[in-house]
Order: C-alpha cells, then structure tokens, then sequence
C-alpha cells in the first residue's frame, strides 16, 4: 500500500516536472517571436520614417519650384503688358507721324516747284505786317474820306490843315521797306487852281 502510494507520488513528480520544463521551452519560444515581431515592427516603422523624410524633402522641393515657377510667371505678365503699353503708344503715334509725312511730301513738292521753300512763307508771313504798319497807323491817324468834288480841291486842302498837324504832332511815321513808287508833287497839280484863285480874288 505504501509502495504504491510512494509510485504515485513519484509519477506526478515527474509529470509535473516535466509540464514545467514544457512551459519554459513555450515560454522561451513566445520570448523569442515577441522580439523577432518588436524588431520586424521597428524595422517597419524606420523604414516609414526615412518615408516620411523623403516625402518632406520631395515636398519642399515641389514648394520651392512652385514659388519660383510663381514668381516666373508674374515676371512674365508684367513684361508682356510692358511690352503691350508700348506697342500700342507706338502704334498711336505711327499714324500721326504718317500723316504728317504724307502731308508733308506734296507740300515740299509743291515748293520746290514754285521755287521757295517754307521758309520763305514764314518770312513774308512775318513781314507782311510790318509793311501794312505804317499803312494801319494812316488809316488810324487819317480817315479814309472821298475824294473832293470837282472844283472844292483847294477847300478840302484847307480843311486838311488840322489833320497835318496832328501828324506832325504824332511824331516820324513808320518807315516803308518797299515803298510805293513817287508820286507827281501836289503843287504841280495846284499851281493852276491857286493862280486862278488868286487871280479871282485880286481881280477889282
């Protein structure tokens, strides 16, 4: 009775024992899957990290060309309205200066026909008021009046006095640069009226 008791015991020793030595072998192994499963994880998640810095990099590389190709492009806008303004002042200005071209070469053609040039114009343009001057001043000074009736002439010269020394008083007239040609002395002209006259008035 003893004896097979003391088997027993002894055989539930052994499994036991062997039940233990078991585990720890499952143990072992689970320990060891665990840490090849941590380093496969950290292999993964290094991996992803050098990812994740290539896609910032590639990133701030496609920002960068994005600013400069940005930039570029404004450059370009400005540069092309630049170049528009300019165009259209230049064709504004073209007709204008066509015409004038155009209207200018009859013009010279005419006066290298007729033998003067513009600034021929210009000079009789500016001299014709100095030679109508003194003219002006006559007809301010002396009224143009008709001329007197057959037989009044010695009266309407006697009237003319005042007139006379007026202009003396108005001081030298303005000097002809083309005078008129002379004209025949009034006295020839009066000579015959004034011996008449004076022919009349001492006649008894």
């Amino acid at each position: 009775m003893d004896t097979q008791r003391g088997s027993l015991l002894s055989w539930a020793y052994l499994s036991q024992g062997r039940t233990v030595e078991e585990l720890k072998h499952s143990l072992l192994y689970t320990t060891m899957e665990l840490e090849q499963t941590r380093l496969v994880v950290q292999e993964e998640l290094r991996k992803r990290d050098d990812q994740l810095v290539e896609l910032k990099e590639l990133l701030s590389k496609a920002m960068k060309e994005r600013d400069e190709a940005h930039e570029k492009c404004q450059t370009l806008f400005l540069d092309k309205l630049l170049l528009h303004q300019q165009q259209v002042a230049a064709g504004a200005a073209a007709p204008l200066s066509g015409v004038s071209s155009i209207e200018d070469e009859p013009r010279r053609g005419i006066e290298s026909n007729n033998g003067f040039s513009s600034s021929d114009c210009e000079e009789s343009i500016v001299s014709s008021p100095l030679v109508d001057q003194p003219q002006a001043a006559m007809e301010l000074v002396v009224p143009v009046k008709p001329l007197p009736e057959k037989g009044k002439l010695l009266q309407a010269v006697m009237k003319a006095g005042p007139l006379l020394q007026t202009l003396l008083l108005a001081g030298p007239l303005p000097q002809w640069r083309h005078p008129p040609p002379p004209l025949t002395p009034l006295g020839s002209h009066l000579s015959p009226f004034l011996h008449h006259h004076n022919a009349f008035t001492t006649t008894p």
